[in-house]
């Protein structure tokens, strides 16, 4: 937030406005979560909006966890929402919740001979008026016919779920020799790195992606890897309704034994 502050000020002093911040409510890669209620205090008094990107994470404010976890949220001009990794929907479906929704058609709307006139006050919504899409596919019918055959409660049951694996998940790694979790659960998304004594650099990187192409060779679980710090890091994320525990079991069996195998080949 610091630094935040600190950029603010440059852009002040060379005559430029700050207008924009996006706060990360989930990221991608482990799911990390900023402070969001601070991010508001900054965004309010300085009149900046802050839009939240809450493409993998925003919808775990539908447990209690999550919604501590991502306190302030509710506070944010913008979030980013991706059913069809929130609510496992089909791939494709996603949201943009936006507070002031006059905003969205001060910036997308445009007149045309073609295009009829719209009341943003009627009931009537005309989306190629509040998006870059003059047409679009009925994307909504994806998430409004799920929940209303079955609820919310069995999306927020499984959210919850996917939040207690992550959890179970972190503590059976962490009990494992030369294995370091490097990126906390703050959702349910963890990064890990083998960490054996005298291994370092690129040669550490090479353990990690041979350790990661063994696990996966199994075909029990999938995990993949990403970058941290400039360093390959082995990735979970537990987000799909078909994980349950019995497959944070296999994930964690195939570690120890990709380890196993990639050391016994040293």
């Amino acid at each position: 937030m610091d630094t935040l502050e600190e950029m603010v000020e440059e852009d002040r002093a060379a005559g430029k406005r700050s207008f924009l911040v996006v706060g990360s409510a989930g990221t991608t890669n482990t799911g990390a979560v900023e402070d969001l209620d601070a991010l508001a205090e900054i965004c309010n008094r300085e009149d900046m909006w802050l839009h939240a990107d809450g493409a993998c994470g925003g919808f775990f404010t539908l447990t209690e966890k999550g919604r501590k976890q991502l306190a302030g949220i509710e506070r944010c001009d913008s979030v980013t929402l991706d059913t069809h990794k929130g609510l496992f929907l089909p791939y494709g479906t996603g949201a943009l919740l936006v507070r002031d929704g006059q905003s969205l058609t001060r910036t997308h709307a445009i007149d045309a001979d073609y295009i009829p006139d719209w009341d943003p006050d009627s009931e009537f919504v005309d989306f190629s008026h509040l998006s870059p899409e003059l047409s679009r596919d009925f994307r909504g019918l994806r998430v409004w016919l799920p929940l209303k055959m079955h609820s919310i409660e069995p999306f927020r049951t499984n959210l919850g779920e996917k939040l207690e694996l992550a959890r179970i998940a972190t503590a059976e790694i962490k009990n494992i020799d030369h294995v370091r979790v490097v990126a906390e659960p703050q959702l349910s998304t963890l990064a890990l790195r083998l960490n054996p004594p005298g291994v370092e650099g690129e040669e550490l990187d090479k353990l990690n992606q041979e350790l990661l192409e063994a696990i996966n060779r199994r075909g029990r679980v999938h995990l993949s890897g990403t970058t941290l710090n400039d360093r390959f890091t082995i990735r979970i994320s537990v987000l799909s309704f078909r994980t349950h525990e019995e497959h944070i079991i296999h994930c964690v069996e195939d570690l120890k034994e990709g380890i196993n195998e990639i050391t016994a080949e040293e």
